[in-house]
């Protein structure tokens, strides 16, 4: 028996109205709500590639940014994303390709997460000049991140990277175990940034080394990195003692090249290595700094003032587990708050418990 809807005029066999004018209808009302929402896209300007926009939103941003950061940025692009994406239109682009293509990466995951943030800028600059409607790296997959555990190093083995370290390198172990300096803070500290009778230093500067060219000192990415540190005593003199011996570099740099140049990141980690002193990172120092405070009851919001950190969450985050244990501190605060009250507690003449069966019903 035929269907019966096959037999109504209009309908499609599945039932599907065959009315095109409604559906354009619906369509403009689409187009139209999308224009009034600020959604609207023209079809034509999404059909540009990822690899045809990426290239001219690199050179656009080429003059707001470091050498370093176009050159980190340029190298995710070419290597990670245009051989995979770089043909797709922008357009067709969905948030399934983006955790797709991210998953796939072979990369350590904490390096996919960064090349997936070079993507979302790119797509929000997209989405910024109208080509996008929404950016489809937002929420997109991405691996797992294990949670970092800071690794303090112990004092003995700061000692032995001290005493194997060259001469005129040796100052950056306490630069960064006692001070928390970043690498690039401690080969752009400068003697005018060292204050011998406030006892503190101030950190403004980095050293930063370009893909092409010297190094050279530039202002901290973030306002949080401009801080000002507490020197110790005995940080201090091994600085006095060091300039003693060394002198100021180029531009009043303390650490520096035998010859008074800049030491450039690479210079710097070629050094540390030969030390071989364990498995150190030279952030690991940092590590040490932060944790020898906490853990000796330094308040976690200075801390994170004196690391340049955003937030006390994110020293919170990296540092918790080096924090001491509280429960036997509560124990302590409690007995000595309330044992003065323990015999009136016990007989019943504290306030607390001078209520009636009745009261309390």
């Amino acid at each position: 028996m035929a269907s019966t809807l096959a037999r109504v005029p209009g309908r499609a066999a599945t039932g599907t109205p065959l009315r095109p004018e409604i559906d354009a209808a619906r369509f403009l009302l689409t187009v139209e709500h999308s224009q009034l929402v600020g959604a609207y896209v023209d079809p034509a300007k999404g059909k540009v590639t990822v690899r045809a926009y990426g290239l001219a939103w690199l050179e656009r941003m080429r003059p707001t940014w470091r050498a370093a950061t176009f050159a980190l940025v340029e190298g995710s692009l070419r290597r990670h994303v245009f051989p995979v994406l770089g043909d797709r239109p922008l357009a067709a682009l969905r948030r399934s390709d983006v955790g797709a293509w991210a998953m796939a990466l072979p990369l350590a995951p904490s390096t996919v997460v960064t090349v997936r943030q070079h993507v979302g800028q790119l797509l929000s600059a997209a989405v910024d000049d109208g080509l996008l409607a929404r950016n489809p790296a937002t929420g997109a997959r991405m691996p797992r991140l294990d949670p970092t555990k800071a690794r303090p190093v112990t004092p003995d083995t700061l000692a032995a990277l001290a005493l194997a370290a060259p001469a005129w390198f040796a100052v950056c172990v306490p630069l960064g175990a006692s001070l928390g300096l970043r690498q690039g803070e401690v080969t752009g500290l400068t003697v005018d940034r060292i204050d011998f009778l406030r006892r503190v230093v101030r950190v403004d500067r980095q050293l930063v080394t370009p893909s092409s060219g010297p190094p050279a000192l530039e202002a901290p990415k973030t306002a949080s990195s401009f801080r000002t540190i507490p020197l110790p005593d005995f940080v201090g003199q091994a600085l006095a003692a060091h300039l003693a011996e060394h002198g100021a570099g180029v531009d009043g740099l303390i650490v520096h090249q035998p010859d008074g140049s800049a030491l450039s990141r690479n210079r710097f980690g070629d050094v540390w290595r030969r030390l071989r002193v364990g498995n150190v990172r030279y952030h690991d120092l940092r590590h040490t700094f932060a944790s020898t405070l906490l853990s000796n009851g330094v308040s976690i919001k200075a801390v994170a003032d004196w690391l340049g950190h955003a937030s006390a969450t994110v020293t919170l985050n990296t540092y918790a587990h080096l924090m001491p244990v509280d429960e036997d501190r509560a124990r302590s605060v409690l007995e000595t708050a309330f044992a003065a009250r323990e015999d009136s507690l016990r007989t019943g003449s504290h306030p607390m418990l001078k209520h009636s069966a009745s009261d309390l019903g």
